[in-house]
């Protein structure tokens, strides 16, 4: 399991612009981006009596055509640190502007809460 430190380099890798919150998705600047918020966070038992705290993220693309090569770079990426998440996509229709494409995944990383 990845830490959040390695979550956050893994993200910054692909060379597009990345933010932590869901805020930074509906930012208008960038075309292409990725963002990573947390929304879940489970104790789960270590050995011995010890808990882990094990986060949950929503890492979410947002590109101007669907399978974006940076997408598809991101899935890669995960996939060789034998990370499979499930990715969902929609199209979101622009309200003052052009629609874009929104794919997200969940990724649990273990983080000191």
């Amino acid at each position: 399991m990845l830490s959040k430190l390695e979550l956050s380099n893994m993200l910054h890798l692909l060379e597009i612009p990345v933010g932590e919150g869901e805020q930074f998705l509906e930012d208008k600047k960038n075309k292409v981006k990725v963002c990573y918020w947390e929304y879940v966070w489970t104790d789960e038992m270590a050995s011995g009596e010890d808990y882990e705290d094990v986060v949950t993220y929503q890492v979410s693309f947002k590109a101007d055509k669907p399978r974006h090569p940076k997408l598809l770079e991101l899935k890669h990426r995960l996939n060789e640190a034998n990370i499979h998440p499930v990715f969902y996509h929609e199209y979101v229709k622009g309200v003052d502007g052009p629609g874009y494409f929104h794919s997200y995944c969940s990724i649990d990383v273990l983080e000191e809460l």
